[in-house]
């Protein structure tokens, strides 16, 4: 009897020793098939990512270019400038050659103009 005890426990001891091995041993290998899988569906994202991009740059690039056609800065040459400060609309005055008037109001920051 004292035999039978013995052998069951050391079928015992080598099946959990056996199942623990295998246990680790999966552990410790590469998930091949989900790295692929994540890595492609990376891949599909950063596409999307890159085509959404070059559309908001397109986007940007049009709206750029007819915001600088405005008649903002009329054509022509300048006939001059002039700066008024200590009022209480501080402004830089350009005066251009073809008789239009732009004024861009300034403020004092920390000793310094700034214009715009």
């Amino acid at each position: 009897m004292h035999l039978f005890r013995a052998s069951v426990t050391r079928s015992l001891v080598m099946a959990s020793f056996v199942l623990m091995a295998g246990a680790l041993l999966g552990a410790c290998q590469p998930k091949s098939s989900q790295s692929s899988l994540s890595s492609q569906s990376n891949g599909g994202e950063i596409n999307r990512l890159q085509t959404r991009l070059e559309q908001l740059e397109r986007q940007v690039s049009a709206l750029s270019r007819s915001d600088d056609a405005g008649d903002r800065i009329p054509p022509g040459p300048i006939q001059s400038i002039t700066f008024r400060s200590g009022t209480a609309d501080d402004r830089v005055r350009i005066y251009w050659e073809n008789g239009t008037v732009s004024d861009l109001p300034c403020t004092l920051e920390q000793g310094t103009w700034a214009c715009g």
